[in-house]
């Protein structure tokens, strides 16, 4: 990656001090799993500043596509790697609605960062963290970071603090909720493995749930009928494999209740809004023929049994996939960097964080500031690859 090979030119003077060794961040973190009680805590944690001849060091929030693709163009003979997310590995989102009903598998979508960038796993100045970054101290060259425990009651977060020489934030977006009451705890959304994981499960039980004798008809077309929020790209793709999927497997499977399910997408204005007309009408007809269900309108209420549309149209539910967008996320949000139209962290040509030095902002977190006179690019990968090959 041409920019970043250059991003020395751009440095600025950093005050090293003491560096802390990586062996020792070693034996702190085991000694976070002591089961003594009444242990004394560690003096330092965290890894310190570099200094001469050590490698610069690279510490890349994030890892996602932006994050990812950074670090796999990384010379890391040249620099040392730090990569600190709370998920280790790299997850291919076009194809996540295919693992949803099995057309791919879960692992055939994730990519281990390890594999990305092997320099990760060997070089002794590399490392992975699995945390998440909760500040940053431009003036000191430091971000501060806690450990992911995934809720285990045995074992509590600990806090830690990297230096870094260049500090790139490839945080990504998170999902717009648009602060509709109940989308938060009754929807599922579609970003992560274990979301296609929970879509996968939910379908399969309420497939189940519907043959048990007793259950009403009416019951049935509830926990039958899948209701997917949001009609861009992630939308309609998920919507498409569905309807292959009960065109296909349902029916021929669960025979008992293939009339009882039903999709249906709803969408506030037309599905790809962004793309060509042309694609968007070819869209809604195939959509149409495979019997995707299209509805127009606007959500007000999501309940656990059903929404509640802007016109009062209440719409029951068994499943609910929400993919409406994605916005700033509350990190990003609580960053105090300023900002660019949307609330992403503001960058000018170079993907430089103007106000604190050293500190680049790639991918959906970051957008030019309105002093560049650029407009934010579309969160697509095709158009990133395009971007850095004109540079």
């Amino acid at each position: 990656m041409y920019w970043f090979k250059n991003l020395t030119r751009f440095a600025y003077p950093v005050k090293h001090r003491a560096k802390f060794t990586p062996t020792l961040f070693s034996l702190q973190h085991i000694h976070q799993f002591s089961t003594a009680g009444d242990a004394a805590a560690p003096p330092t944690s965290g890894l310190g500043p570099t200094k001469k001849p050590d490698k610069p060091r690279v510490v890349v929030l994030g890892s996602g596509w932006a994050g990812c693709r950074l670090m796999k163009g990384i010379d890391s003979s040249l620099y040392d790697i730090v990569c600190v997310s709370p998920r280790n590995h790299m997850v291919f989102t076009p194809l996540l609605a295919s693992t949803c009903v099995g057309t791919l598998e879960f692992r055939s979508v994730a990519e281990p960062i390890g594999r990305i960038q092997p320099a990760i796993s060997h070089e002794p100045g590399s490392f992975f963290f699995l945390a998440n970054c909760k500040g940053l101290d431009a003036k000191n060259h430091e971000v501060h970071c806690q450990t992911i425990t995934d809720g285990l009651q045995t074992l509590d977060p600990w806090d830690f603090k990297i230096s870094y020489d260049k500090l790139v934030i490839a945080s990504g977006a998170e999902a717009s909720t648009f602060g509709i009451k109940g989308v938060k705890e009754h929807a599922i959304f579609l970003r992560e493995v274990y979301h296609a994981q929970e879509i996968r499960r939910k379908l399969l039980l309420n497939l189940m749930l519907s043959d048990v004798p007793g259950v009403s008809d009416e019951e049935k077309r509830r926990l039958l009928h899948c209701v997917v929020v949001g009609g861009g790209p992630t939308g309609v793709e998920f919507s498409g494999e569905l309807s292959d999927f009960i065109m296909k497997d349902v029916r021929q499977r669960y025979s008992h209740v293939k009339d009882y399910i039903n999709v249906t997408l709803i969408e506030a204005n037309d599905i790809l809004s962004s793309f060509d007309d042309r694609l968007r009408v070819y869209a809604t007809n195939q959509l149409t023929k495979s019997g995707v269900r299209l509805v127009r309108g606007t959500v007000k209420d999501v309940q656990p049994k059903k929404i509640v549309l802007s016109d009062g149209t209440d719409v029951p539910y068994g499943l609910l996939v929400w993919s409406t967008g994605v916005g700033p996320s509350s990190f990003v949000r609580n960053m105090d960097l300023p900002k660019a139209p949307g609330g992403r962290i503001g960058i000018d040509e170079w993907l430089r964080v103007p106000s604190a030095p050293d500190v680049f902002a790639i991918g959906d977190c970051s957008g030019y500031l309105e002093s560049t006179g650029k407009s934010t690019l579309p969160a697509l990968a095709q158009v990133a690859e395009r971007e850095r090959g004109s540079t």
